[in-house]
């Protein structure tokens, strides 16, 4: 899956805090966005990720 981060000040992102339904992290390690703010991800990884930030969304 792709995604599209708007916050261009962003080009890595972290976030612990991310679980799958049993409870285990979905990020093993960063995201890094590209000077466009792409990037490619797991769905898991991607899905979790528009729905806590506002600023990332699903690449069209």
């Amino acid at each position: 899956m792709y995604i599209t981060n708007e916050n261009t000040a962003t080009r890595r992102l972290f976030n612990a805090d991310l679980t799958d339904e049993d409870g285990e992290p979905l990020m093993d390690e960063p995201v890094e966005f590209a000077k466009n703010g792409t990037a490619q991800v797991t769905a898991d990884v991607g899905e979790a990720l528009v729905e806590q930030y506002d600023s990332i969304t699903p690449k069209e």
